[in-house]
């Protein structure tokens, strides 16, 4: 039920960023200062020609009207600042500096589905740090924030979540945090954490629990009492709630009986299926084969040869000596 409101939550966001386009004009949408070398002048005019209403999410989840500037550098593969980041990453954030990291030339994958995506993601990552007047938050936070703000959820989230709440051991979200330092699978497992979670929390507290925490946190209380104060719930109470919640059979009931998920396992059935044919067809043909050549080794070449193969015919010894023919010469 939780992630059916927040899935309402995070769609009113973007349903409503049109409206909120009055209050863009009155307020003022990040500016993207945008840095490139030549060779990725393109790349460069596609992030400038993003649409400032496309900030209003991260802007309402933040509480930040007036975010100021952000640079955004495009930089080359190999380049410095490209090596600081994981070689699956596509970007970063280094929001104290107030600049976001963009590598292009890098594939983007979940949970970002394409070059807007990205940007959004990540300037969110800087609203997130001012709106908190510099203070740390922790990771899964931060993150929660920036997917709910990057883009609309989608059936493929449902199902990561599942998989990550399901499948893997129940953590403390401190320990969530330490995923993000590990490999791509840890990451993964982290941010699908971290949007259920922040998910969850959208829709039991509204769209702005988020503003009220950081407005709490940048004027000096630790998180977790910051959090209680702007939610009424201790913080490690809405944790264990969400474990139970999520680990339950009815929580994913609906999901696992979609009409979509239906759909996407009957294509992996058939997937399999075929896969399967053809493999037992490779093996069967590659049997046959080994079997005509066995065959073939133990058959003899012709009817009446000797087992040694010479052919003595009417013209040759009859004393069975053999006789040698002069050479051919022409």
């Amino acid at each position: 039920m939780e992630a059916l409101t927040a899935l309402r939550v995070v769609r009113t966001l973007f349903g409503t960023a049109a409206l909120l386009g009055a209050a863009v004009a009155f307020s003022a949408p990040p500016r993207l200062v945008v840095e490139a070398p030549p060779a990725l002048a393109a790349y460069a005019r596609e992030v400038e020609r993003l649409d400032p209403k496309a900030f209003v999410p991260a802007m309402e989840l933040t509480g930040l009207w007036e975010p100021g500037d952000v640079r955004v550098l495009v930089v080359p593969e190999g380049s410095p600042d490209a090596r600081r980041a994981p070689s699956w990453a596509v970007a970063y954030a280094v929001p104290p500096a107030g600049t976001v990291v963009l590598i292009p030339t890098r594939t983007p994958s979940w949970p970002d589905d394409g070059l807007p995506d990205v940007i959004r993601h990540e300037v969110a990552h800087v609203l997130t740090f001012r709106a908190a007047g510099g203070r740390r938050v922790p990771r899964w936070f931060d993150e929660g924030l920036a997917m709910a703000a990057g883009r609309e959820r989608a059936l493929e989230d449902d199902a990561r979540e599942a998989l990550a709440v399901l499948t893997g051991p129940r953590l403390r979200f401190a320990q969530v945090d330490g995923l993000f330092q590990g490999g791509r699978a840890d990451a993964s497992r982290a941010y699908s954490l971290s949007a259920a979670f922040f998910g969850d929390l959208l829709a039991r507290h509204g769209p702005a629990f988020p503003q009220r925490v950081l407005r709490r946190v940048a004027g000096g209380e630790p998180f977790e009492e910051a959090f209680r104060n702007a939610t009424g719930v201790d913080f490690r109470e809405e944790s264990g709630a969400f474990w139970k919640s999520r680990r339950s059979l009815e929580r994913w009931l609906p999901l696992l009986t979609s009409t979509a998920v239906v759909w996407l396992a009957i294509v992996l059935l058939s997937a399999w299926a075929v896969r399967t044919v053809k493999a037992r067809r490779a093996a069967r043909l590659a049997e046959w084969e080994a079997e005509e050549r066995g065959a073939l080794q133990h058959e003899p070449l012709e009817a009446g040869l000797p087992e040694d193969g010479d052919d003595v015919g009417p013209e040759g010894d009859e004393d069975g000596k053999k006789v040698e023919d002069p050479p051919l010469v022409n």
